[in-house]
């Protein structure tokens, strides 16, 4: 039996593994380079717990409250950096002033610690945090196996999609918006970047990806529209949560925050129900050869009728789920239904809700219009089951 030798990734596909990459690095270049500032005489290292020397509790009063200062000592060895293999004296402050305080540090757990120096004298190392990152590359890797074993070639290009989404994101979004470039203009900018990029290749260059890019964009140009135009009647100012006000002294518009957030926490289901009804009426046209652009039309219609209804809840629970701490907050606190809906944090969540599945309405008509015009412009390949 002859070996089939793997083909090639056609040409388009090269092309557009190369053109990301390079907007990657470019778009970072001018968003504003590192995505992290360095601060001057910050270090941070990371270091396993060997075991706890003494835990100290300290008893101290505060606006009539009984407080407790607990002050853990422990050894830990370095596990990167200059000391590197050395074993470290430290300590942790728990402060119960603080309803979320971290928990006491245990032998074997792998912690940050702030290397404080004191001028000639030694210096000090204090636990900042615990390292999470561990677990969360195991379950990373898992991800990307099973998606590479399940879905084979398509599924490692779905893969190489997604890390380009999340490095557009992190590389050339987040330090455009910090940098204080214009947040809408680079909020549209990355969305055409996800959706060009993951349709060319996960899909192909096709007439297929090309109805689903241009349907998808269309319902991203709707929910930046429908910001505008809520955005002066809601008397919008940004300022939706504790971290607004440091955005706002850093001298970022979080109004335009707004914008961004909308787009981008749209921009991957209007994608997908865009691709759904490209595909279902690519293979319509396929099975059906005299089917009239009309038809195709009603086609994607009435497809679009059950994507609308599983899509809008699934956005609806995403953003319940995502916002469900600060909801039973404002649940509790606020006097009234009406006084919680009108909370400016609250009102922004129900608009990034409507927006995105007033949204998916906007894609069905505009990709089942893309998919009439561009599929019986030809006579469709025959393909052979």
């Amino acid at each position: 039996m002859k070996l089939r030798k793997p083909s090639m990734p056609p040409a388009s596909y090269i092309v557009t593994v190369v053109l990301a990459a390079v907007f990657l690095v470019l778009g970072n270049r001018v968003a504003g380079g590192k995505l992290f500032p360095e601060e001057e005489g910050t270090e941070l290292i990371r270091a396993r717990t060997l075991a706890v020397v003494s835990v100290e509790r300290d008893n101290y009063s505060q606006d009539d409250d009984s407080l407790v200062m607990t002050t853990v000592t422990f050894d830990a060895k370095a596990l990167e950096g200059p000391r590197k293999g050395m074993t470290l004296r430290c300590r942790q402050e728990i402060d119960n002033v603080y309803g979320l305080a971290l928990p006491q540090v245990k032998a074997r757990d792998v912690v940050l610690l702030d290397v404080q120096k004191a001028g000639d004298g030694p210096s000090a190392y204090v636990l900042v945090d615990f390292v999470r990152t561990a677990p969360l590359i195991l379950l990373g890797v898992l991800f990307a196996v099973l998606l590479v074993l399940s879905g084979r070639k398509k599924g490692a290009d779905t893969l190489l999609s997604f890390v380009f989404s999340i490095l557009s994101i992190f590389l050339v979004l987040v330090p455009a918006l910090l940098s204080g470039h214009n947040i809408y203009l680079w909020s549209l900018l990355i969305c055409v970047y996800i959706v060009v990029t993951n349709l060319l290749i996960v899909q192909g260059a096709s007439s297929k990806s090309l109805c689903a890019a241009l349907g998808c964009l269309g319902g991203v140009l709707c929910a930046g529209l429908i910001m505008l135009l809520v955005n002066r009647p809601m008397h919008i100012t940004g300022l939706i949560e504790e971290d607004s006000i440091f955005l706002k002294a850093m001298g970022i518009d979080i109004r335009a925050t707004v914008f961004c957030m909308i787009l981008i926490g749209s921009v991957g289901a209007l994608m997908d129900v865009a691709m759904d009804i490209a595909a279902a009426l690519k293979e319509l046209r396929q099975g059906r050869p005299g089917i009239t652009g009309k038809e195709l039309m009603r086609a994607g219609l009435n497809i679009g009728q059950d994507l609308i209804g599983t899509m809008a809840n699934t956005l609806v629970l995403a953003y319940i789920g995502e916002s469900m701490g600060l909801l039973l907050v404002m649940i509790h606190y606020s006097p009234s239904a009406a006084y919680m809906v009108n909370r400016e944090m609250i009102a922004v969540a129900i608009l990034q809700c409507l927006a995105g599945c007033l949204s998916v309405l906007a894609v069905v008509p505009l990709t089942s219009f893309f998919c009439s015009l561009f599929y019986t412009s030809k006579p469709p390949k025959t393909v052979e089951y």
